[in-house]
């Protein structure tokens, strides 16, 4: 491990525990939606906020104080959706997705096995597949993240992984953006509508 092998390299005092829990390392981006897969599957039902009637909630599913789920939307657990969210209506969320604080996801949006952070405005007729999405993002109408297993480059190293697509904070996404499976978008980036994006764009990046 780099990270520990520097520490070494200073002189810092490194300490080892022994343990008979759960352990996932962290890695690499895809390592977060395996460890948010595990994590979700511990949680306890609390369904708070307001769920309007046509709602179907099945499963391990965590609503925060303040959400408003819309009428005609479903959500199949393990899921957890933080407070003061706004969903739908009609909207789909499969299992093994967190959604923090502040989301808004607008109606007929499919979302599944997913990381979505906090403040992020999700457009209507989207659908996100494997994928982590960062604070404070913004994504126009018809988004979507297509998944499948594929090569992503990560620096200078390739790797053959299931994924959809990372984004990271505070970007904005036009309407009827498609990013292909492994792609990464940096942090501060602005893509105009109607563009496939097939290769990573670095932070602040933008495509016209």
């Amino acid at each position: 491990n780099v990270v520990i092998q520097k520490m070494i390299d200073k002189g810092r005092e490194i300490a080892a525990l022994e343990t008979e829990g759960f352990w996932q390392d962290v890695v690499y981006p895809w390592d977060i939606l395996a460890l948010n897969g595990a994590c979700l599957s511990q949680i306890s039902p609390s369904l708070g906020g307001t769920i309007e009637e046509g709602s179907r909630i099945n499963g391990l599913v965590s609503i925060g104080d303040g959400t408003i789920i819309r009428s005609n939307c479903y959500i199949m657990g393990p899921v957890i959706i933080g407070e003061d969210c706004e969903i739908g209506p009609n909207v789909c969320i499969f299992p093994s997705t967190s959604i923090r604080n502040g989301v808004t996801i607008a109606p007929f949006t499919v979302i599944s096995n997913s990381c979505i952070g906090n403040n992020i405005s999700i457009g209507a007729g989207s659908s996100i597949n494997d994928s982590i999405i960062y604070w404070g993002t913004l994504i126009g109408n018809h988004f979507a993240a297509r998944s499948s297993e594929g090569t992503v480059r990560i620096d200078n190293e390739y790797h053959q992984v299931e994924m959809g697509t990372i984004i990271g904070s505070y970007c904005e996404l036009g309407d009827n953006v498609i990013a292909e499976p492994g792609t990464i978008i940096g942090n501060h980036c602005r893509i105009k509508p109607l563009k496939l994006i097939g290769e990573n764009i670095p932070d602040n990046g933008l495509v016209v």
